[in-house]
């Protein structure tokens, strides 16, 4: 896959991600103001219901989307006290271990979360507050999976290095 093409996606998705935590910092100071206001004035504004729900739904589909944009600019964290002194040969042996390991993990929590999403769709899961389905926000968080082992393969197939 073109690696133009994949950085533009991880780009969308990592955005979309950060405006997601965004809201959640707005959201959650929101409920601070108003859950001060209650106490100086109890009774007047209420409380933003569903605020744990929303938070949690939200949060579940934001983080994954920030995985691929990692990927693609190497920014996850690695643990190089060994590494450094191994040869460089050695060095690419790891890495390209480690992106091999990165990508099949990938797999491995996107088959999963299809598996949850089949099963909180056939169990009606709803938020308890919200009353909303929970399964439409395992989507965004299987896209940036699939998307992230993507990113890692055509490293490990380019041969791109960190």
């Amino acid at each position: 896959m073109p690696e133009a093409l994949l950085e533009r996606l991880a780009g969308a998705f990592a955005i979309a991600g950060g405006t997601i935590l965004l809201a959640i910092a707005a959201l959650t100071g929101t409920d601070v103001l108003l859950r001060v206001a209650d106490l100086l004035a109890p009774g007047r504004l209420g409380i933003v219901k569903g605020y744990e729900d929303l938070v949690r739904l939200l949060v579940s589909a934001a983080v994954p989307l920030l995985f691929p944009w990692c990927q693609l600019r190497r920014g996850h964290v690695a643990v190089d006290l060994l590494a450094e002194r191994l040869p460089a040969a050695a060095r690419r042996v790891l890495e390209g271990a480690g992106t091999a390991a990165t990508a099949a993990i990938a797999l491995f929590l996107a088959f999963w979360m299809v598996q949850g999403l089949a099963e909180s769709r056939a169990d009606g899961r709803i938020a308890g507050v919200l009353g909303w389905p929970e399964w439409p926000f395992f989507g965004p968080g299987l896209l940036a999976l699939l998307l992230w082992a993507v990113i890692a393969a055509d490293q490990i197939r380019s041969g791109r290095r960190a």
